[in-house]
């Protein structure tokens, strides 16, 4: 009996992290410096991207 309570609530636990929302893929490397190396070539792929 108890193992199956773990495992119900394991599922919904799972279900809970399913249906959380994403977090994002990062923060821009343009939010420490325009003049920054990586922002230039974070730029440069974004204008390249079909």
């Amino acid at each position: 009996m108890a193992t199956r309570t773990g495992i119900l609530f394991l599922l919904f636990a799972l279900a809970g992290c399913a249906a959380a929302p994403r977090p994002q893929a990062g923060a821009s490397a343009c939010a420490l410096g325009e003049a920054s190396y990586a922002c230039q070539v974070e730029r440069y792929h974004a204008v390249s991207a079909p």
